[in-house]
């Protein structure tokens, strides 16, 4: 009967110690990284993008995209037709990602777009370009092969490093 008490407590303590390993592996936090942007185009225009993005296994998670996208005083004066008129544009660029996904938020001299991308999905970073003609107009870049952008799709495959090089080598800062 001895014997078999002696037994006993190493195996209680084994599958303790298992417990406690799975416990650690599935509620480890899984690294982000988030990686930004800020331009300044030849009318003023400024695009501020904010990349946080979950890595799994190695393997895009999850993404948040905010683009923020700030008049300069110029057009000022007719901020909310040019907001307005933005706001349509890029929310008709994100239709392929389903209902709410998007947000936008209007400020007096600013647009910005909350974008979350968790599902087999595409994000396009680096596809705006503004331009004056004769009132303000957005043009958005949707090719994904095209080198003057980033694309990045939920399962792509990037260790943490790749992802920020990646990323860094397109004029994003990283931490």
């Amino acid at each position: 009967m001895s014997r078999r008490k002696n037994k006993v407590v190493p195996m209680i303590i084994t599958v303790f110690i298992i417990v406690v390993i799975i416990y650690l592996f599935v509620h480890l936090e899984q690294p982000y990284i988030e990686c930004s942007r800020t331009t300044t185009n030849d009318i003023g225009i400024q695009l501020q993008e904010v990349l946080v993005a979950q890595l799994d296994n190695n393997r895009i998670d999850d993404m948040e995209l905010t683009r923020t996208i700030i008049l300069p005083d110029a057009y000022l004066n007719d901020s909310d037709r040019y907001l307005d008129s933005m706001e349509s544009s890029l929310e008709e660029s994100y239709q392929y990602l389903g209902k709410n996904k998007v947000q936008f938020t209007k400020r007096e001299d600013r647009l910005i777009a909350t974008i979350h991308i968790s599902d087999d999905e595409t994000i396009i970073l680096n596809n705006l370009e503004f331009f004056d003609n004769n009132g303000l107009e957005v043009e958005i870049n949707p090719n994904t092969k095209s080198s003057e952008v980033v694309t990045l799709k939920i399962g792509d495959s990037y260790t943490e490093g790749e992802f920020m090089t990646h990323l860094k080598n397109n004029g994003y800062v990283c931490k």
